[in-house]
């Protein structure tokens, strides 16, 4: 049990919280009586007063333990011990008999267990909370974020017709933020809260970013906070202030992290000098970290930085220690995972050989599958289809090895090879008809169906356009979830709009629209045109990224759910920073 405890130490409170509920399901799911009585049930009047029995004596334990019953364990059905049973069968929300059976008795003696789980969890919980608060007092520059004050009353004279009407970075920030002041659950409101202090960050608002981290009541997630402004500042190019406010950040896996995705970010900008002195203190506060596993992830993250950064030499050193690290100290049951993380970064350095030669060792598909599917990409991308679609064969779980045929078969196309792409998009086909779980299955569809839109805007394919695009809908049509099918859909059509094809668009738009119709979560619909909207941007596409954001923003103004609130004009104050410069009127016209 203490190995479940250990995994989920550095979980953050939301994270938390979704286990504590589905460990109360499962406290909860004994199965009911039925009218007929099953195989092993003992009614209440059917055992002898004068003789015990197995099974009595384990049903009494487990309420004792459950602190249910409070007499004598014995084994003889008394009228106390039918009294506990049921009360416990209506705790649980089965169907109340005071009857027994084995798989009654099989339900309490988990509900137990579980129930000794949940303390345990509590008290890492506790434990972890404390250790925050006091890494965070103990540094002048955050004392201040957990002995403030808490404030959580919205200003009920705000205007918030004004914002709608001439919407601002800062104006749907302040209406973001006062909707999450109005949250009753602690817990939610630190989730609302902690999604805006990105925004804010990314939007160069670095004080109030901190201010708004101010207002979180849990200190673990008051660090998170503090490593999501460092890298929300970091993308808005303050490299400085946010290496400043990587700086202050107690926790050192945290720390890493931020110092990671700043390394990550500078990157991604071509200021590869500047990357590579933030991927060195990177490495340097790795001397903090107490875990082992940690340490040898962060460095081959590290390495990977150093050689998209165009310094391969030093990538390879990093890596080749790290290696003789792992084997040195990680112990058994952690080596899969630890020598997954050096495979992989040996293949993002495009070291393929080594990458493999690594994954000899490595027997949990767990921890082969990330690297067969980077290496078998890598592959793809330097041409060598016939090395990709082999390694891709050697991917047990069916849904990735789909994903990664259909981004081979893109690759084919983008070389200038559409009938081996073509060919290639029917093995991920045939793959997506054995995969048995709903969602894995439409996850896997959207992936293949984006694939072919993808070679379906390529000039190469200009004749055999139609078919694919065709081809690529029709794929995304048998996706079940609402969400997902949408998403997709609106996607396909801003490849056929780039491919030239207005018309096809245009009514693959409408499909778009009728999926979208369907999604039950306003909140979802906020989210996805958020992010359609910014990938509208990235492609320099401003009127679709425009007509994108003015759905988001139309959807949310229906949301009174102060959360759902809060974290919807979050987002689309985040998008409408990557579509005009922060705090300026957009001045533009919905199509």
């Amino acid at each position: 049990m203490h190995l479940v405890t250990d995994a989920l130490r550095s979980f953050p409170a939301r994270t938390m919280a979704g286990i504590f509920v589905g460990l109360t399901l499962l406290i909860l799911s004994s199965p009911p009586a039925t009218a007929a009585r099953p195989t092993g049930e003992i009614p209440a009047q059917g055992i002898r007063e004068g003789k015990p029995d197995d099974l009595v004596i384990r049903v009494q334990k487990a309420l004792t333990k459950l602190g249910i019953y409070r007499g004598t364990v014995d084994g003889r059905m008394s009228a106390e011990t039918k009294t506990a049973v049921r009360k416990y069968q209506a705790t649980a929300g089965i169907r109340v008999t005071g009857r027994i059976s084995k798989k009654l008795v099989e339900g309490l003696e988990n509900a137990f267990q579980v129930n000794l789980l949940l303390k345990r969890l509590d008290k890492v919980r506790i434990e972890n909370m404390s250790a925050a608060r006091e890494a965070l007092l103990n540094h002048p520059a955050t004392r201040d974020l957990v002995t403030g004050k808490k404030e959580t009353v919205a200003d009920p004279t705000r205007e918030k017709a004004v914002c709608l009407e001439n919407v601002t970075v800062r104006c749907l920030l302040t209406e973001a933020l006062e909707s999450a002041k109005a949250v009753f659950k602690p817990e939610l409101r630190d989730w609302a809260l902690g999604e805006i202090l990105v925004a804010q960050a990314r939007a160069g608002l670095g004080p109030d970013a901190m201010a708004t981290a101010s207002r979180i009541r849990d200190p673990r997630l008051i660090i998170v906070a503090l490593r999501d402004i460092a890298e929300g500042q970091a993308a808005s190019g303050l490299n400085d202030k946010a290496l400043a406010a990587a700086d202050i950040i107690s926790n050192p896996a945290k720390q890493a992290e931020a110092l990671a995705a700043i390394a990550d970010i500078q990157v991604k900008r071509g200021d590869f000098d500047a990357a590579k002195v933030t991927a060195a203190r990177l490495l340097e506060t790795l001397k903090g970290l107490p875990e082992p596993l940690a340490q040898v992830s962060f460095q081959a993250r590290s390495a990977v930085i150093f050689a998209h950064a165009a310094n391969p030499q030093r990538a390879a050193d990093i890596l080749q220690k790290t290696e003789a690290f792992a084997r040195k100290t990680i112990d058994a049951r952690n080596m899969g995972v630890a020598l997954r993380h050096v495979a992989n970064a040996w293949a993002e350095t495009e070291q393929l050989a080594q990458a493999m030669t690594i994954l000899d060792d490595v027997t949990e598909h767990s921890n082969r599958t990330p690297v067969l599917i980077t290496t078998a990409t890598k592959q793809a991308l330097a041409g060598d289809a016939a090395a990709a679609l082999a390694t891709a064969r050697t991917i047990e779980e069916v849904r990735f090895r789909a994903i990664v045929l259909g981004q081979i078969a893109l690759t084919q196309a983008e070389k200038n090879n559409l009938s081996a792409a073509e060919i290639t998009l029917e093995l991920a086909l045939g793959a997506i008809k054995k995969i048995k779980l709903p969602y894995a299955r439409s996850y896997a569809v959207s992936r293949v169906a984006l694939s072919m839109a993808g070679i379906g805007k390529l000039p190469t394919a200009r004749v055999r356009a139609p078919s694919i695009f065709r081809k690529a809908i029709e794929s995304a049509e048998e996706i079940d979830d609402n969400q997902l099918r949408a998403k997709t859909l609106w996607t396909i059509a801003a490849e056929q709009f780039r491919a030239g094809d207005e018309k096809g668009a245009q009514g693959t738009r409408a499909r778009a629209n009728q999926a979208t119709g369907k999604m039950k979560s306003t909140l979802s619909r906020v989210w996805m045109f958020s992010e359609i909207a910014a990938g509208h941007a990235t492609e320099g596409e401003e009127v679709a990224a425009w007509a994108a954001f003015d759905h988001g923003l139309s959807v949310a103004r229906s949301i009174d759910n102060s959360w759902g609130r809060a974290r919807a004009f979050g987002r689309l104050a985040a998008t409408l920073i990557e579509l005009v410069d922060p705090g300026k009127k957009p001045d533009h016209k919905s199509p």
